[in-house]
């Protein structure tokens, strides 16, 4: 197995543009209509709350990021809210790391890990999956109209 090429740390606000425009570049950002600009204020704001943002970076570039919410589901179930790598670095471990590092710096938090996956995108689906994350609902018409939430659990 190859070493890793790129290293995880906290983003810092100077991230912000760089981590919006891979979100945007990405299938959800695509179809849910992000806007660099606009996913830039937004990642920035949320640095200032209780969500944690790291990144995933090579050679000086944010090659993808994790945003989650430690309580955020329910008040008590760590909530991966957003993982996006840049289409260059996918296949190379990245969204593997940062989905690990996630469940790392939750670990004292709740019972279980969860996310929401649209249900257009089967690659991620089949992502969480493969990492140990189950179906445990559906949410129809909950963040854009036409589109289902997939509610995925992980049990410690």
């Amino acid at each position: 197995m190859q070493p890793k090429s790129f290293s995880l740390r906290a983003m810092t606000p100077a991230d912000a543009p760089a981590c919006a425009e891979i979100a945007c570049r990405s299938e959800i950002g695509e179809r849910y209509g992000f806007e660099p600009t606009a996913m830039a204020v937004t990642i920035t704001d949320a640095l200032r709350g209780p969500a944690e943002i790291f990144v995933a970076e090579r050679g000086g570039m944010v090659i993808g990021f994790a945003w989650i919410d430690p309580r955020g589901a329910f008040s008590s179930a760590p909530y991966l809210r957003l993982i996006a790598v840049d289409a260059s670095a996918r296949g190379a471990g990245v969204g593997a790391a940062l989905l690990a590092e996630f469940e790392r710096r939750t670990a004292s938090v709740g019972r279980d890990w969860c996310l929401l996956v649209s249900d257009f995108n089967r690659d991620a689906q089949q992502f969480y999956e493969r990492n140990g994350y189950h179906r445990a609902g559906a949410l129809p018409d909950f963040a854009r109209p036409g589109i289902t939430e997939i509610l995925m659990v992980k049990k410690r």
